[in-house]
């Protein structure tokens, strides 16, 4: 009987996620197309004017990927063209975390909540990332 309950807790604990040969997660209710809109307080940068502290794009999440796609603009804080980048990923308690290449850290973003359609991120201590699918 405890090894039936055993097997039923690891399998409960298994289902929605991937995870890589580190045992880095991947939750497979992140993977798909999500809306991404970045946004940082124009307070954030006195002495800056005539900018656009808005940007939109798409973060594409696959089992071992991550594309993430900025459309900026002539004037916006972030990007001022269309960008596309793709990296790995993995979440860990509360943070996002991108990688370049294997053993080279790309960003890193905390989770500052998360619900079925709504993640809330946050790099460094003012620029907020909203994906929603």
């Amino acid at each position: 009987m405890k090894k039936l309950q055993l097997i039923v807790l690891v399998l409960a604990f298994s289902c929605g996620t991937n995870s890589d040969e580190k045992g880095n997660m991947r939750p497979l209710e992140w993977q798909g197309t999500w809306v991404a809109e970045w946004e940082t307080p124009p307070e954030s940068y006195p002495g800056i004017e005539d900018m656009e502290f808005y940007m939109e794009g798409r973060f594409v999440f696959t089992e071992d990927s991550l594309t993430k796609i900025v459309y900026g603009y002539p004037g916006c804080i972030f990007a001022v063209d269309t960008l596309s980048h793709t990296q790995s990923w993995y979440v860990s308690n509360d943070t996002l975390f991108l990688i370049n290449e294997p053993e080279n850290p790309g960003m890193t973003y905390r989770v500052a909540s998360k619900s079925e359609n709504r993640i809330q991120l946050q790099l460094m201590d003012d620029i907020f990332v909203t994906l929603s699918k």
